[in-house]
C-alpha cells in the first residue's frame, strides 16, 4: 500500500498516540496520498465532481480523530480508516438524497470489479450499505472482509490477518460474501 514498512507505520501510529505531533504529520503524509488514491479509484466518474477524494479522505481522517478507539498496527488503522470512509460515503449519499430533490445532484456512486466478476460496475453508495448491513447480519466476519478489501483496499492477505484468519478462509469468504452482495444488489435493483 505504500513505500514504508508495515513495522514502521505500526511505529508511527503508537507515537502519535502517545502524543507525538511530528509522528502524526509523518503518518499523515505517508497514508494521505494512498488514502486518497484510494478513494478516487472508488468513486464512479459521475460522483467525482462532487464528492471529492481529498474531501473524503480529510472527513474520513476527522472521524478516526473523534473515535475513543486507538489503532494498535497498520492494519488495525486500515480497517479503521476503510469503516469511516464507508461511514463518510454513506452520509455524503444520504445528504444528497435530502437535497436532491430540489439541486438536480446525482446519487453517490462507488466503481467495483469485485462484485460482478471482471466487469465494472458502478454501484449506489446506499444500495451497498443497504445490502452490508444485511450481510453483517448474516455474516460478520464476511461483511468485514468486503468492507477491508473493498473500503480499505487490503489485499486477501492482509484482510486474513487483520480479521485472524488464513489466507484461504479469507478467498472463500470473499467470493462467497461477493457472490451473496452481487444477488442482493441485483434483486434492489429490481425492485426499484
Amino acid at each position: 500500500m505504500n513505500d514504508s514498512p508495515p513495522q514502521e507505520l505500526t511505529l508511527l501510529l503508537r507515537r502519535s498516540m502517545s502524543g507525538d505531533v511530528e509522528a502524526r504529520e509523518s503518518l499523515w503524509r505517508q497514508l494521505h496520498g494512498q488514502l486518497k488514491s484510494m478513494a478516487r479509484r472508488r468513486l464512479a466518474a459521475e460522483s467525482a465532481a462532487d464528492v471529492q477524494a481529498t474531501e473524503l479522505v480529510n472527513e474520513a481522517f476527522l472521524k478516526l480523530d473523534s473515535l475513543s478507539v486507538e489503532p494498535t498496527d497498520r492494519l488495525h488503522f486500515l480497517a479503521l480508516a476503510a469503516r469511516a470512509m464507508r461511514q463518510v460515503l454513506v452520509d455524503q449519499a444520504r445528504a444528497r438524497l435530502r437535497d436532491k430533490r430540489g439541486a438536480g445532484l446525482r446519487p453517490v456512486t462507488l466503481v467495483t470489479r469485485e462484485l460482478a466478476g471482471d466487469t465494472v460496475v458502478s454501484l449506489d453508495v446506499l444500495d451497498l450499505e443497504k445490502a452490508l448491513i444485511e450481510l453483517e447480519s448474516l455474516d460478520q466476519r464476511k461483511a468485514s472482509a468486503i468492507e477491508l478489501s473493498y473500503f480499505g483496499g487490503l489485499t486477501d492477505y492482509e484482510v486474513a490477518e487483520a480479521l485472524s484468519v488464513s489466507s484461504a478462509t479469507i478467498k472463500r469468504d470473499l467470493r462467497t460474501a461477493r457472490a451473496w452482495l452481487a444477488t442482493a444488489l441485483e434483486s434492489e435493483s429490481d425492485l426499484q
